[in-house]
């Protein structure tokens, strides 16, 4: 036998990692039991979360006075944390705006001016802010005053801006003299810069670096202005162009077309949305073609197409971003069309948006060329694609629903009118041939598959032609086969939303006489008034489990009606 004592037993992995645990929490425990303040032992992004979830998205000077008021350690920390501070708006008031630059102390400041909520002369307000224009990090001015909006700047010259927004409000006489922004050298480290009709030279301003730029409703712009600070903002994340009507195009070619940016391409890497609304197509053939953006995620783009022929103009515009746009609407489970007689459509799939308009009336054959082009270039199966169809203020032809019936799948329609009664529309002229089959020779039911029925046509009496609408294709699955019928019979309505229209000012009480014959002929389908839900008290069907709105004697008025 052995002389030699037994040797201490070993700890198993387990229980090694469970006293290494201990240890750590002892440990932490310790750093949190000393007197260093809780903003500085947090992250600062955690501390600023928690903030921010008990006074919301926007950290107003008030709410933090009264975040003061919970006691003494919340009292002392806020007052220490001065980074909370920087946000400054003139709609706080004076003694606010002292109270933040007090507590501020050397923190960046987030400056904002609104001209129509402000409690502040603006003078006044930039008096004030102005001591600290080196702490300057972002500036929003919202006006009505372009020229003293940029005054302020010029007089300034705050040199650390990231952020820069100029917002003008209102219809202004067009201006198209350029204002030189700055007094002094450009801020280098802009990163977001947002001009609403401000007329700025945008050359001065020899931005490079932008993570956003968003020019909205600027007169005069030069084209190559804007495709240099694109260009020169490889880190650009967000680009917003809108409503730039008088772009100044150079000298054109001798094929006709502007001569810009030649075979050269612009790399966008870090691009995720791009918004392009209310260009001219000259501006829009050029600039689509040259981006290079392989991280796409959100694309919006509108113009006026009135003789170039849309097909082409997606050609040559979007046909090398088709592996962005396939990226976009990969995982589509459904997407909308909206026809106006606005003098547009619009087509939304996932976060791809194409609004098309026209000075004059819609075209629908420029609707079908790019629903085919979108059709032949998407892998997510479009025609067979659930579709929420919007019909608008139109004058639709029967043979626009027959068009959509054998060339996409609608399940939900909506009939909407945006205008006054006053303006004559024959939209209610369509519901009729909802409800019964297309003549012969090819007699098919428009949009069988409609599971989803919208509408605001209702007027005070109620509207028949819906009621018969709704039982003629309910009856019809049920019914006698009719003769003749190349496509399959209209499914039931699962849903069915009625409403007045627009523009009026007093609505008259629900039509319960109406509102019941829905109910009845509707069979089972759920029925909802002025957004709300309305189902007989005892249940319209045994699947109904929740009541909303319940209307006294339905049934007696049913059988009335």
């Amino acid at each position: 036998m052995s002389s030699h004592p037994p040797s201490e037993p070993k700890l198993s992995p387990l229980l090694q990692t469970q006293a290494e645990a201990k240890n750590s929490i002892k440990a932490f425990s310790t750093r949190l039991s000393n007197n260093t303040p809780l903003h500085d032992r947090l992250p600062l992004e955690i501390f600023l979360a928690i903030i921010q979830l008990c006074v919301g998205p926007v950290m107003t000077i008030t709410d933090l006075v009264a975040l003061q008021l919970v006691c003494r350690s919340w009292h002392n920390i806020i007052a220490n944390a001065s980074f909370l501070w920087g946000t400054i708006n003139s709609v706080e008031g004076l003694p606010a705006v002292r109270k933040a630059l007090q507590m501020a102390k050397n923190s960046p400041l987030d400056i904002t001016f609104e001209e129509f909520r402000s409690k502040m002369h603006q003078i006044d307000f930039f008096n004030l802010v102005g001591e600290r224009v080196n702490q300057w990090r972002s500036l929003v001015i919202e006006t009505e005053e372009r020229e003293s909006a940029v005054v302020e700047l010029r007089s300034r010259n705050p040199q650390k801006l990231e952020k820069l927004h100029l917002i003008v409000f209102g219809d202004f006489p067009s201006m198209t003299e350029e204002m030189i922004l700055s007094g002094g050298p450009p801020a280098a480290g802009l990163k977001d810069l947002r001009l609403t009709k401000v007329p700025i030279h945008l050359a001065s301003l020899q931005l490079s670096g932008l993570k956003a730029l968003h020019l909205e409703e600027i007169p005069s712009v030069p084209v190559m202005e804007i495709i240099t600070i694109i260009s020169q903002s490889p880190s650009l994340e967000i680009l917003h162009l809108s409503r730039l009507t008088d772009l100044i195009l150079p000298g054109q070619s001798t094929t006709g077309q502007p001569n810009i940016i030649s075979d050269s391409r612009i790399h966008l890497p870090f691009l995720a949305t791009l918004y392009l609304v209310a260009l001219p197509p000259l501006f829009l053939n050029l600039l689509l073609p040259a981006l290079v953006v392989p991280h796409l995620r959100h694309i919006t783009v509108g113009c006026q197409l009135d003789e170039q022929p849309v097909a082409q103009f997606l050609t040559v515009g979007m046909q090398h971003l088709c592996p962005s746009l396939n990226l976009i609407t990969s995982h589509s489970q459904t997407y909308a069309v909206v026809l106006s007689s606005r003098g547009y459509y619009n087509i939304r799939i996932a976060k791809l948006t194409l609004t098309i308009t026209f000075d004059t009336a819609l075209s629908l054959d420029h609707f079908q060329e790019t629903f085919d082009w979108l059709s032949s270039h998407l892998d997510i199966g479009l025609p067979d694609l659930p579709l929420h169809l919007t019909l608008e203020d139109c004058n639709p032809d029967p043979s626009l629903l027959e068009w959509f019936t054998l060339r996409a799948n609608v399940t939900e329609l909506s009939l909407q009118r945006r205008r006054s009664r006053d303006i004559v529309s024959k939209l209610e002229s369509i519901i009729p041939f909802l409800g019964r089959p297309t003549s012969p020779p090819s007699s098919i039911w428009l949009l069988p598959h409609v599971q989803v029925f919208r509408t605001n046509l209702v007027g005070s009496d109620g509207s028949p032609e819906i009621v018969e609408m709704i039982e003629n294709r309910h009856s019809a699955t049920c019914g006698p086969q009719f003769p003749g019928l190349d496509r399959a019979l209209p499914g039931r309505f699962r849903e069915i939303w009625l409403a007045f229209g627009v523009m009026q000012y007093r609505r008259p009480p629900p039509n319960h006489t109406f509102l019941s014959a829905v109910v009845r002929v509707a069979e089972g389908a759920d029925l909802y008034w002025q957004g709300e839900r309305f189902t007989v008290r005892n249940g319209a069907h045994p699947g109904t489990q929740s009541v909303c709105r319940a209307i006294d004697n339905v049934d007696s008025d049913a059988k009335s009606g």
